[in-house]
């Protein structure tokens, strides 16, 4: 399943009859404008209002906006990548050190996202 740009939190917030003037307040945003733009997957939801969202609707941040891991995931593979390829040619241990850790990133980053999309 592919989750690049999806966000629940429209549906959960409709289901409690709340517009998106009343769960901004509740999160603590001044303006409807960004619950929109939040459900829409137009703008990220702050660690804030992912926490917030979780209290909320009681359920998971990240079964409300599971786009939001699809693109941390992306994110975290591309930079550890790159500091891998960074650390090769460096000998000393500290180095080993780091990239026997990037290398167990990577296979622990994967590892989810195979048991999520099972």
């Amino acid at each position: 399943m592919h989750h690049r740009h999806q966000s629940y939190l429209r549906p959960h917030r409709r289901r409690w009859g709340l517009t998106q003037q009343e769960l901004a307040f509740l999160i603590g945003i001044k303006s409807r404008t960004a619950i929109s733009r939040i459900e829409a997957s137009k703008r990220r939801p702050s660690l804030n209002a992912a926490l917030i969202c979780m209290m909320i609707f009681n359920m998971p941040a990240l079964d409300l906006f599971p786009g939001l891991l699809f693109e941390l995931r992306r994110v975290i593979l591309a930079r550890a990548s790159e500091l891998y390829d960074e650390l090769q040619g460096d000998a000393s241990k500290a180095a080993r050190l780091k990239l026997d850790f990037l290398e167990q990133l990577v296979e622990r980053v994967n590892a989810n996202h195979s048991e999520s999309t099972v």
